[in-house]
């Protein structure tokens, strides 16, 4: 019986997917490896850089914010604050963010500094930043979104390909044999099997990494949901006026007023004369992220912009959820989805070192029968001249 003929449209699949699997492979492994590391980020923080977010001691009253800002202000007087973050828990330390990427924290009970970060050396920032970046600035960029897109693709041909022609076969495409002497068909299973158990979890992280990465995807997720394209607004300015002054004490102090029960606060204070002062609160949530986010005149209190999670849209649902989905930090499953994207995350750095092999050992074997057909014919000339 003569072999069945591939169908065309799955070979030129198969091409796809080995031709991108071959050039993106390495860039694959590190974005994957470092995104397994990211996974447990927070919970790595707590354990090994605990001092640096919370206090030694709790005191009975919490000092000024302007009172730690002074603090930091006299023994860095020439960095310029960014942020200030800290969690409502009363163990917190609050730390201060510059614009040159240094942390410190502060007690805020005695307004002491008890730690200092430089971001660009911290392990968890330079591993973000490999991510994100690969070290390389704004060409890192531009080869991530490239990598991204070409994940997606191998997404998506990848299930094309191991998608069994005869139901029949489908027990033997979600098995792994252990049992089996031939590296070649382990290593197969590992691919295929493998890669088809993490599909669903690669599939949303390079979704939403897409969505990260170009504005088109964006503009798409608008399209779907009804959302009109943002129009681009002035930016927000504080009106000098002699005399008086809305501080960032004030401003937090509204907030906790008017919009308690947060768990997370972040402040922007201004960074010059006409910048607002910018309050945002997070508060407990399953799957979308809920946070308030308050823009006031430093000089006049006057709020210049409120945006709260109860008017999100559905954009807004997609746009504060989509990164929690893409480094599985889903608050509704706990600690489970954390895990399961850990091992989502390694069986991806895997992918391309098997499949790297099963090309390998193709190519290998393509040889070997060209080397064997070689040394036939040359016998068979042999053969036929003796004859003669």
């Amino acid at each position: 019986m003569p072999p069945r003929k591939k169908t065309p449209v799955k070979d030129i699949i198969r091409q796809v997917h080995l031709y991108l699997g071959l050039t993106s492979g390495i860039i694959m492994v590190i974005v994957a490896l470092t995104g397994s590391m990211l996974v447990f980020e927070e919970e790595s923080r707590e354990l090994f850089q605990h001092s640096y977010y919370h206090v030694a001691q709790v005191g009975e009253q919490r000092v000024p914010l302007q009172q730690m800002r002074d603090t930091f202000k006299a023994h860095y007087p020439k960095e310029k604050i960014n942020s200030i973050r800290f969690k409502e828990e009363k163990d917190a330390a609050f730390v201060f963010y510059t614009k040159g990427d240094k942390a410190v924290s502060i007690d805020p009970y005695t307004a002491n500094i008890i730690g200092v970060r430089n971001l660009k050396k911290d392990f968890f920032g330079v591993v973000e930043d490999i991510h994100r970046h690969l070290l390389l600035g704004d060409v890192g960029d531009v080869i991530i979104a490239c990598n991204v897109l070409i994940f997606f693709i191998m997404c998506i041909t990848g299930l094309v390909l191991w998608w069994p022609k005869q139901k029949r076969f489908f027990k033997q495409a979600v098995r792994i044999n252990f049992k089996t002497k031939n590296w070649k068909r382990f290593n197969w299973d590992l691919h295929s099997v493998l890669g088809f158990y993490a599909l669903l979890i690669l599939f949303i992280i390079s979704l939403t990494g897409l969505f990260f990465a170009f504005d088109t995807v964006k503009d798409i997720a608008r399209f779907l949901t009804h959302e009109p394209k943002p129009k681009k607004e002035e930016k927000l300015k504080s009106v000098r006026v002699k005399g008086t002054r809305f501080t960032i004490d004030d401003a937090y102090q509204y907030m906790c007023l008017n919009y308690a029960g947060a768990k997370e606060t972040f402040i922007n204070p201004p960074t010059d004369s006409t910048a607002t002062i910018r309050v945002i609160m997070r508060y407990p949530y399953a799957i979308v992220r809920k946070q308030n986010s308050l823009y006031f005149d430093q000089y006049s209190g006057k709020i210049l912009k409120t945006e709260l999670y109860k008017d999100y849209t559905a954009y807004n649902n997609i746009s504060r959820s989509n990164r929690d989905f893409h480094t599985g930090a889903i608050h509704a499953l706990g600690i489970g989805s954390k895990i399961i994207y850990f091992f989502a995350a390694l069986i991806a750095a895997s992918l391309p070192i098997t499949g790297f092999l099963i090309w390998w050992g193709r190519q290998k074997k393509t040889k070997k029968k060209q080397k064997v057909a070689v040394v036939q014919t040359d016998t068979a000339k042999l053969f036929i001249h003796d004859e003669l």
